[in-house]
């Protein structure tokens, strides 16, 4: 007979402030939440994170990445501060209403081009338990996030978070455990844009040489209107650019902002620029490589790629594009 987990109530968040330095241990779960029977901790994949002060001294784990027998999925991760300092996570791997969980992990299933954000409760908190103040020097803590579940022949996910690379090809396995709540929120899959050969639809393509490749990425996908920030639909086209820029062992990569004709250039130049800089530093944070140097330029409305006449040409000349050697 399958166990079960019964779960009625949000996470447990931590304090808005850091605790005093040393305090250290896995929350409690939720009320009405029981954490998994037992924690694997024999290591199936690992990153280091590329976006804090500790660096590669902060190590993310992957245990397992189980089917519960209801429906859902289950991520088990350790992560550890293998630095001398006591070092507080905060919402690193977290949104802003789940404090020191994992609830910004997110999975891709690849065959089918989908991304898996972290399950939610009816309250709109997240599926998941927290770590409860610092992590210590030299120790790791467990964290558990629930996620809907993929189609059952899917054998493995890509894991995401906003510390690491990617982690690529984690197994799916099978757990006897179930979970049972009825007041989750509805599921939340989204689809990936992907990069084609062609501009046409989502206005992202490439073009290639033979010795270098161009994407061009939309910046009405990347950005709202007048916004330098990225959206939430841009951070997957932004993993493929990474992973091929990792692939290519380019040295260098030219990233250029482009703006239609609309507007004045005292606007369009910075805005283009800035665009151009949003984007190098999420590339920054994504690629492995630890050598590659970046070129960024914004140019406003010069270098139109299409007819600023339509609205149709307006979109198109819209772009980032995003330049490396194969």
């Amino acid at each position: 007979m399958a166990a079960i987990i019964s779960v009625t109530s949000g996470c447990v968040s931590a304090p808005d402030s850091p605790p005093e330095q040393g305090e250290s241990e896995a929350s409690a779960p939720p009320p009405g939440t029981t954490a998994p029977e037992s924690q694997n901790t024999d290591i199936i994949a690992s990153s280091t994170s590329t976006t804090t002060d500790l660096g590669a001294d902060l190590q993310i784990d992957i245990y397992t990445l189980e089917r519960l027998d209801n429906q859902l999925l289950r991520l088990n991760i350790g992560v550890t501060n293998n630095s001398a300092e006591d070092f507080y996570i905060g919402y690193g791997l977290s949104d802003t209403s789940s404090e020191n969980s994992g609830s910004q992990i997110t999975l891709i299933d690849g065959e089918n081009q989908q991304r898996y954000l972290s399950q939610k409760q009816a309250d709109g908190s997240c599926f998941c338990n927290s770590i409860e103040g610092d992590i210590a020097a030299g120790e790791t803590e467990n964290l558990w996030v629930i996620y809907p579940e993929p189609p059952r022949d899917l054998e493995s996910m890509t894991v995401t978070t906003p510390l690491t690379p990617p982690i690529l090809d984690v197994p799916i396995s099978s757990s006897s455990e179930a979970v049972e709540n009825s007041s989750l929120a509805a599921p939340e899959i989204v689809g990936l844009t992907n990069i084609s050969d062609s501009l046409e639809g989502d206005n992202t393509g490439r073009t290639e040489t033979s010795e270098e490749v161009s994407i061009i990425l939309s910046s009405d996908v990347l950005f709202e209107t007048n916004s330098s920030e990225l959206t939430s639909e841009a951070e997957s086209i932004i993993e493929q650019v990474a992973r091929e820029i990792d692939d290519s062992n380019s040295p260098t990569v030219s990233i250029d902002g482009h703006a239609d004709n609309t507007g004045d250039d005292s606007i369009n130049i910075p805005l283009s620029q800035e665009r151009a800089e949003s984007v190098e530093a999420s590339l920054s944070e994504l690629i492995t490589g630890s050598s590659v140097e970046f070129n960024v330029e914004g140019h406003g409305s010069a270098d139109p790629i299409a007819d600023n006449g339509t609205e149709e040409g307006r979109e198109r000349n819209r772009r980032v594009s995003v330049t490396f050697e194969k």
